[in-house]
Order: structure tokens, then sequence, then C-alpha cells
């Protein structure tokens, strides 16, 4: 029997986590958006096999609640702001679900009504935080004491253009976010809250026949759940832009305007985030066929056998030129969906509400996750250093 699942939102992200769903025969696939036009588009792409609906109000729990109710699985890729009310309205449903939506808010706050219900959540489970949070805890469980988590981030236009030098490929409102949002970062066993954008330093990355940039890394605020169930006492997150990028957000956000307050001007009340955005937006949006990468790093230190060693995983991604999908579409999307499936099939019964570094205890869900990836070519580099 088909598994009944329903994706909520068909952005860049949702759409293409709906399409890699329904080209699997065993599942039956709804997504649900508002923009009528947008799941014509995905309707016709995954060629009638995508039911859609554009009747649920994701800011009305009540409404996500009776759209999930009976279904076997549901996949979150709601906008940030709405992430925390919808977890709550899934659980309540009775409903499993794998999640993309960065929240402000603790997920693991519906843990215990996630239990009660019997129902199995993960959170955060796109790229980082995600798929580079699972192999961070399968390294921290292979090593007998962890000493250090470091761990570098991107998704960036191949071709950088003025002033912006990015182009969007997740939600809007959570990129700004990224640049406002205090920064927790771990030291010495203590969480420690900096400025987003502060610590910047200038990175090279090389890898096996990769040509990548010099980029920019800088703090922000995706370390989350690391910080407080992995076993290091040192976690650090940074972003990767190219260089420049921090100093000019930095400046806007200091001049307010990625203020959410509405100020008077000339008599007029406007909310100045709404005013970058009408702007920047579309000057950052990514255009037809636009190639774009998404890359992170991950460094994993600590001692297993009396050796100190360095587990160190590498993603690569750009956009495919056999569908057309973006690359950050394809890092977020996937791992949520892999996650999911691994859900729906029992490999990952784990009831409550689950930061993704939880899958890395299970090494088989762990196998699972990373032979599901290269079917979808996606890319991991993986070396084991002796230091």
């Amino acid at each position: 029997m088909k598994k009944k699942v329903t994706v909520l939102g068909n952005g860049l992200v949702g759409s293409v986590m709906a399409l890699d769903l329904a080209e699997d025969e065993g599942y039956e696939v709804t997504v649900c958006d508002r923009d009528e036009a947008g799941l014509g588009r995905t309707k016709e792409r995954s060629r009638g096999k995508v039911d859609t609906r554009s009747d649920v109000d994701f800011t009305s729990p009540d409404s996500i609640t009776e759209a999930v109710r009976g279904q076997d699985l549901c996949i979150g890729a709601v906008p940030g702001f709405l992430g925390y009310p919808m977890v709550g309205a899934v659980i309540r449903a009775g409903v499993d679900l794998s999640d993309i939506s960065f929240m402000g808010e603790d997920y693991r706050e519906w843990d215990g009504q996630a239990k009660a219900a019997g129902v199995t959540a993960f959170e955060d489970v796109g790229v980082a935080p995600g798929s580079s949070s699972i192999l961070i805890g399968y390294a921290c469980d292979l090593l007998d004491q962890v000493e250090d988590v470091t761990y570098y981030v991107t998704g960036l236009p191949a071709d950088p253009k003025p002033p912006f030098d990015y182009k969007l490929v997740f939600s809007p409102d959570d990129l700004i976010e990224e640049y406002v949002r205090p920064a927790r970062t771990k030291r010495d066993g203590r969480i420690l809250t900096v400025s987003a954008l502060s610590g910047r330093k200038m990175l090279d990355f090389d890898l096996p026949g990769i040509k990548l940039p010099r980029m920019e890394g800088f703090f922000t605020d995706g370390s989350r759940t690391l910080l407080d169930t992995i076993p290091s006492p040192n976690v650090t997150e940074y972003t990767l832009r190219y260089p420049g990028t921090a100093e000019r957000m930095e400046f806007l956000r200091e001049i307010g305007l990625f203020g959410t307050e509405p100020v008077d001007v000339k008599g007029c009340k406007v909310v100045p985030r709404d005013l970058f955005g009408a702007l920047a937006y579309p000057k950052m949006r990514l255009e037809e066929g636009e190639n774009e990468f998404t890359f992170y790093h991950v460094e994993v230190t600590g001692r297993k056998d009396g050796k100190r060693l360095q587990y160190r995983y590498s993603l690569y991604d750009e956009r495919d030129g056999v569908t057309g999908y973006p690359s950050m579409s394809r890092t977020t999307g996937f791992p949520c969906v892999i996650v999911g499936r691994l859900v729906a099939e029992g490999v990952l019964k784990m009831p409550g509400v689950n930061p993704p570094e939880a899958v890395g205890k299970n090494h088989k869900a762990v196998e699972r996750f990373m032979e599901e990836l290269r079917k979808r070519n996606v890319v991991l580099h993986h070396s084991v250093v002796e230091l």
C-alpha cells in the first residue's frame, strides 16, 4: 500500500522535495501552498503524480492539522517564522514529520507532546544544520572523546555580481535572520553569544578536481542544538560568502535597514526590512538556468584508541543540468526527504522531536542516508586524518 505524504510549502526547496518523493511509486504525494501558479508548475513537472492544495493556511495551526490528518508522513518546508506552530499542528494530527523550517524558537519544547502522541519528528533536516549535523553526530559517536567541532557552509552563485555577490536560494527572511540573530558558539564547555557577522576570516579550501573561490567566513547562529547535544567542549559554525559581504551586511544592519519595527518616514509608517526586501530581493533573485553551488566542510577532532584523529566531511554540489534543480534546493531538500523516508520505513522510529545529529547514533540510518545522497549525485568527500 502506498504511503501518504503531504509537503507543506512549494517554494524552491518544497517543490523539489515533492517531485523527488513522487518519483517513488510507493508514495502518494500532496503539496500545499497558496501560490496556485507554482503548484500548477509542480504538478505539470511531476506528470500528474503530485496532487496539490491551495486551501491550506500556514498561519492557522488548525488548518495544517486538518490538512495532514491521516497521512503517514509530513514534510515541512514553510518559512522559519511559521515553523514552530506548524510542528505543534502536525504533532496534534498524530503524523510523523521531517522538517527544514529554520525557526527561532526551540522546537524541542514540543518533545513531550510528540512522545505522548507517538510521533517521530526530525527538525532542521536541511544542509547545515541538517546533513552536516548528521555527519557530525556520526563522527562524535565513532570517537572515544570529542575535542572540537568546526564547520563551514555556504550557497553561492558561481558568477557573483555586485553589490550583493549573492543570489537567493532559500527564504529571504531566513537569510536576513542569519545576519541579525546573535550567534552562539561554544568554547571550553561554555556557550558564548557573539554578534552575527563577527569573527571574520579569509579561507581557502581544496577538493579533488574542484576549484573553489576564496571565501570569507563569519559567525552565524547555525550551531543550534549541536551546542548541547554532542559531547564536544568546542563547537563553531562559520557561514561563507564572497569577500566583503559581511562588512556590507553589517553596515545595512547597523543603520537599521534590517529592522522589523515601523519607523516614521515623512508621515508614513515603514518597516525597514520590508523596504529593503522590496528593493533588494529582486536583485538577488536566482535567474533561470543560473549556476550556483553549495559547499560545506566539517572537521570533528578527538581521540579514538589512543590516537588523535580528525574526521573530515566535505560536500560540494552545483545546479543539476538535467533537472535544473538549484544545488541549495537539492542539498537542503534531499536530506529532509531521505530522513522522512527512513522514518516512514521504521528505520528511524524515535518518538519525540529530534535534532538531525540524533540520526548519527543510528549507523545503519547514516549508511542509508549517504547511499541515498549518492543516488541523487550529491557527492560527499570523507577522510580521517591522524594528527
